[in-house]
């Protein structure tokens, strides 16, 4: 399957980014909220051990079926194509990709079903009949993982089609379907099994939309009679130092509870979980957007402009801190209530966990397209070095910080691993090798929006101390008047005339009033 051989015009290619952004966003809202609230019910309604089993059927997914950026790497190769417009390299590396693809799945699938065969040993405290329903759930699951896997070719031609809102609005759709189904089947008294078909069946449906629309509404041909050497040598360099990123992000954060274990207790695990899951919850707003600007950058360094570059960066860098910035100020601020809201006083440690994942982001989160630059450029190996540089300092600092400080000891080595190896020696890289004037990018962001970024944690600390909530509500209330004294600070002293207009441009009477649709 080759991709349309035209390149988008730059104000559709605008326009698929812009929207595509504010769908993602909503999905990235509806899962959140929909997390938050109906988990609690359906742990009701299926029960505790149940739930487990839920969770522990798809902690599988995570151990071997996490986001090794595959598609980023198809995505990246086919951008290049695009840009030289070489339409004939484009049909053979996608004939070339999708077998490679095919001989991971089968790969997984040996190692998913000898896994099967291990079950009682691995999961032996499980009871008889705790055991049987996980080895009804198990196959199913496994399903899923394989169709995950198969469909990161199709999202790479998404996205190097730049069909962004197709691409995300499906993604959307995928999780209402999910929740919604859940809900009926959980009404109508359906178990624990309901809602690991339900997972999968949709996975399955969302992909075949996926694959209708790729025939239907692109250009798109593959040769499967493909082949080559040199590049099944060199999609598997590429793909070997994105996994490795991916692998090493996914590592440092999950292998600190394993930390804590050693050197302190379960409760640590629990309350550094928490934590974790807040920066998760952040990590995924911030990174929602990053595979957008993918064919873009492509463009941009294919024609030299590297002072487009770092226009693009700088404009998508304040757009980014506008948001993961008020985020961050406002749980500084208000956390510590939440946590009491949402969880209990129990783990009022958390807070500080949290505030202390989420707070390294800061820098590096508003840098993304910088890290884009570097798989455009085929460089992406400096971001594995990075990665295996934050890890390492993290695992040395939790072995002395982890024992007297449990879970706040364990956050703050992840924070001064990432400042070491994400921030400080990546910034050297984008400065030294993809010669970007970082200077530049923290005068126009960091800098000018200081300002508003410290008015709203001082007024957050105010309100904090003189209005201390005494219902959810209440706490709902003054998160929101922050939010809306945040934008207007920040849309009469730093938001710059391009911002401004592309607020303009996405209010729907403005859009009608001009005869768009």
């Amino acid at each position: 399957m080759a991709t349309k051989y035209a390149i988008e015009p730059e104000q559709t290619s605008s326009n698929q980014i812009k929207y595509g952004a504010l769908v993602s966003y909503g999905s990235i809202g509806f899962n959140i909220i929909s997390g938050l609230l109906y988990t609690p019910w359906m742990i009701s309604k299926i029960g505790q051990g149940d739930y487990g089993l839920y969770v522990l059927s798809f902690s599988i997914i995570a151990i071997f079926a996490f986001n090794l950026g595959l598609e980023i790497v198809v995505a990246r190769f086919l951008s290049n194509y695009r840009t030289h417009g070489d339409r004939a390299g484009e049909i053979r590396f996608l004939g070339i990709a999708y077998k490679l693809f095919f001989f991971l799945t089968l790969i997984l699938t040996v190692v998913l079903v000898a896994l099967y065969f291990l079950l009682d040993v691995i999961y032996g405290n499980l009871s008889a009949t705790d055991m049987e329903k996980l080895k009804v759930m198990y196959p199913i699951v496994g399903f899923y993982i394989l169709i995950t896997l198969l469909a990161k070719p199709i999202d790479a031609v998404f996205i190097v089609n730049e069909r962004f809102i197709q691409l995300n609005t499906l993604l959307f759709l995928e999780k209402i379907l999910i929740v919604s189904f859940t809900i009926g089947a959980l009404v109508m008294g359906y178990g624990v099994y309901a809602l690991v078909i339900i997972n999968a069946a949709m996975i399955l449906l969302i992909n075949l939309c996926k694959l209708l629309y790729v025939w239907k509404g692109t250009d798109t041909e593959i040769d499967f009679t493909a082949s080559g050497k040199g590049m099944y040598r060199e999609i598997f360099v590429f793909a070997s130092w994105q996994t490795t990123v991916s692998a090493t992000q996914n590592f440092l954060m999950h292998i600190m509870p394993t930390v804590l274990v050693i050197f302190t207790s379960g409760v640590a695990v629990a309350i550094f979980s928490i934590g974790m899951v807040i920066e998760g919850y952040v990590l995924l707003i911030a990174t929602a957007v990053n595979s957008l600007f993918l064919p873009k950058v492509t463009r941009l360094n294919h024609s030299g402009g590297l002072k487009d570059i770092e226009n693009l960066m700088i404009r998508v860098g304040r757009i980014q801190l506008y948001v993961i910035g008020l985020i961050t100020m406002v749980f500084i601020a208000m956390g510590a209530e939440f946590i009491h809201f949402w969880v209990g006083d129990d783990f009022k440690e958390s807070y500080v966990v949290a505030a202390l994942l989420i707070a390294m982001g800061i820098i590096t989160l508003p840098q993304e397209i910088a890290n884009i630059h570097l798989v455009a450029t085929n460089q992406v190996r400096y971001r594995a070095y990075g990665m295996v540089l934050s890890a390492v300092i993290a695992l040395i600092v939790s072995a002395f910080l982890s024992g007297p400080y449990g879970a706040t000891g364990a956050a703050l080595s992840v924070m001064i691993g990432y400042l070491s190896g994400n921030t400080l020696f990546m910034n050297i890289i984008y400065a030294k090798v993809l010669k970007l004037d970082v200077f530049r990018f923290f005068r126009e962001c960091h800098l000018k929006l200081a300002p508003g970024l410290l008015f709203v944690l001082g007024l957050g600390f105010i309100v904090q101390y003189w209005f201390p909530a005494d219902t959810l509500l209440g706490f709902v209330f003054k998160g929101m008047g922050l939010v809306l004294a945040y934008a207007i600070f920040m849309w009469v002293f730093t938001v710059d005339a391009f911002e401004k207009d592309l607020v303009r441009s996405m209010i729907p009477s403005k859009r009608f009033g001009k005869g768009e649709v």
